[in-house]
């Protein structure tokens, strides 16, 4: 299977589940509750169509060489949904988040996405074929240029609507306590975020060679 047909899967099982948050059919949700009803939509979509198929949650791995992922600065991690599919079994690793405006955690919450794609780029390098980033949320502190300014210390990491990251820019988190070294990604990404006029909109990035 080729890596875009295997991202097509993807797209089809999570707009299935984004269909199912819209209309309200998963009830109360947290982070792992998407997680899990997104491993369901891929299992039965690749059942379907008779597909060689796999699939891991919090997989975990170690770095190839050595070395240690930026989120924790440690060699190991641990990829949210971990999925194979087809009979070359192309690898997608898929790091989702779900950030609700309740939990107040919104500056960190930013950086830790930053973190999750640099960690997802590495992934590409030594684990996997494709990567994708999923972020769900309620709030638009997140999505809304408009919601008002980023405080200066933690501009660097936007996710709103328009925002252009460019390759090797390096980002730097300054808050009055410290939360994470500065961050650089190996790729450009543009935030684009998608279900307007629900109560959840949605990004995906997707990291590939």
């Amino acid at each position: 299977m080729t890596i875009e047909a295997a991202e097509e899967l993807f797209l089809r099982a999570l707009q299935e589940v984004i269909g199912q948050v819209n209309r309200g059919e998963l009830g109360e949700t947290n982070e792992a509750t998407i997680q899990h009803h997104l491993a369901l939509c891929l299992h039965l979509l690749a059942r379907q169509e008779d597909l060689p198929f796999s699939i891991i949650m919090e997989r975990r791995i170690q770095r190839a060489d050595g070395g240690v992922f930026p989120k924790k600065g440690r060699n190991n991690a641990e990829i949210d949904v971990f999925f194979t599919v087809g009979e070359d079994e192309t690898r997608c690793a898929v790091e989702l988040k779900l950030f609700k405006r309740i939990n107040h955690r919104e500056p960190n919450n930013r950086y830790d996405s930053y973190a999750d794609l640099a960690n997802l780029e590495i992934y590409l390098e030594e684990h996997c074929d494709v990567g994708f980033f999923v972020l769900l949320t309620d709030h638009p502190h997140y999505y809304d240029p408009e919601f008002g300014d980023h405080r200066p210390g933690t501009a660097d990491f936007s996710l709103r609507e328009g925002h252009i990251y460019q390759a090797q820019r390096e980002l730097t988190y300054r808050t009055e306590m410290p939360y994470g070294p500065p961050l650089t990604l190996r790729h450009d990404y543009t935030f684009q975020w998608k279900n307007e006029g629900n109560d959840w909109r949605f990004l995906i990035l997707k990291v590939s060679p």
